[in-house]
């Protein structure tokens, strides 16, 4: 057990954290997610585009923010690739999450998470809602779509002779 909990120590002391540069698509990205999991929603609203951010106030983008607390904390996020298409970059970050299930087991599993952005005035900014974002404000589930209604008339039946 000593020697596994040494290991550990170690391998987290040698995996530090990399910072981008502020003005590269993905410093925009290690932003975002600091700047959720710090509750600073001022800091990500303003990564938004001017078009998200017509859709979305900052009242409303408080709604979404309770995502990314908890369970970031138990995550680490690792950068996979960025590229560019035209003047679109996406980039991609694998986001592992960690779970103890008891003394002698553990879990993981990981999966990636991609992130569109464009420069606006110099800036990188998002033109899809980043993670933990997905939606602006509360999850609203759409009105089911009136259906038609049919009326059977009967057809009447000549008089019996």
């Amino acid at each position: 057990m000593a020697i596994l909990l040494v290991a550990s120590v170690v391998i987290a002391v040698k995996e530090s954290e990399v910072s981008f540069a502020a003005d590269t698509p993905e410093g925009a990205v290690q932003l975002v997610l600091r700047s959720m999991e710090d509750e600073d929603f001022q800091t990500a609203y303003s990564l938004l585009s001017e078009e998200l951010k017509e859709q979305c106030s900052l009242e409303n983008l408080l709604g979404s923010r309770g995502y990314i607390s908890e369970r970031s904390r138990d995550s680490r996020i690792t950068h996979e690739d960025t590229t560019t298409v035209n003047s679109t970059t996406v980039v991609t970050i694998r986001i592992s999450t960690f779970q103890n299930s008891g003394p002698f087991g553990s879990s993981e599993y990981s999966y990636p998470q991609r992130y569109v952005l464009k420069q606006e005035d110099s800036q990188w900014r998002f033109v899809e809602f980043p993670w933990p974002l997905f939606n602006c404000g509360p999850v609203r589930v759409p009105a089911p779509a009136p259906q038609p209604v049919i009326i059977v008339t009967p057809v009447p039946k000549p008089p019996a002779e």
